[in-house]
């Protein structure tokens, strides 16, 4: 089912299936609701999924210029309070991980665990941040096909493009969807958050991270050295790169029900 709520900053659309456990999901930078649809879809067959459009992505609507990492997760505790919900099993994809960070050091009392879904805790390099500030320039000049084209097939492994060109069309399609206000504030967001290794490693629910062997944006290595530093268990695609819930969509939906049921 889908629905929307309202606040001062925001107009947040969220979907919400299923019955028992709760398993909130948030997606990254370019995506929505519906890139997790098959995965909801079939996580909903043993728990309650609430995927949320994150300010500025999908059909919610920013109604501030400004958004920070913080102010998304602020949207997600609104989604959360609005349902009258208080324990949660919280998954982040890429940038939905910086956001689901950010709600795990304002709102710790929520989650029943916490998991990053190809992300990281760390702030963006200043090479990052020149890349970003690259793709806002295109944005404002109206190359926003340019970043989708290129940025969507890379989020697969360079081996599974050509096997999953249908589902990166349909990616493709929600990113260029994406409002370009939307898409600079994340941006901006992104560039502007603060390094929250020590957040992470603090959380005292179980903490879990889910790596790609062939993501093409989190080497290997350093993404296992990462979840060693935060204590957090590692759960590695051998055969995914930064999308192992369209890549490996079976094995992520069992590493998921074994950690959330």
């Amino acid at each position: 089912m889908i629905k929307t709520i309202e606040t001062s900053k925001y107009k947040i659309r969220f979907s919400d299936q299923g019955e028992g456990t709760v398993l909130v999901i948030l997606h990254g930078y370019l995506e929505s609701i519906e890139t997790f649809h098959a995965l909801a879809l079939d996580l909903s067959k043993s728990a309650r999924v609430i995927c949320i459009d994150l300010p500025g992505h999908g059909q919610s609507i920013i109604k501030d210029a400004q958004i920070t990492i913080d102010d998304m997760a602020d949207a997600v505790h609104a989604v959360l309070v609005h349902l009258n919900l208080s324990s949660v099993h919280l998954i982040g994809h890429s940038m939905g991980g910086y956001v689901a960070l950010a709600f795990a050091e304002k709102y710790a009392k929520y989650l029943a665990s916490f998991s990053f879904l190809h992300s990281t805790a760390n702030a963006d390099t200043d090479e990052k941040r020149k890349n970003r500030s690259r793709e806002i320039e295109f944005v404002r000049k109206g190359k926003k096909e340019l970043i989708c084209s290129t940025a969507v097939p890379n989020t697969f492994s360079k081996k599974n493009q050509g096997n999953f060109s249908k589902e990166i069309a349909s990616l493709t399609k929600i990113a260029l969807n994406t409002q370009d206000e939307g898409i600079v504030i994340a941006l901006n967001a992104m560039m502007n958050r603060p390094d929250r290794n020590e957040v992470l490693k603090n959380l005292s629910v179980p903490k879990y991270s889910f790596i790609g062997k062939e993501d093409n944006f989190i080497p290997f290595e350093k993404g296992l050295d990462w979840a060693d530093q935060n204590q957090m268990k590692a759960i590695v695609f051998e055969h995914s790169g930064h999308m192992s819930f369209i890549e490996e969509k079976e094995a992520c939906v069992e590493a998921i029900q074994k950690l959330i049921l």
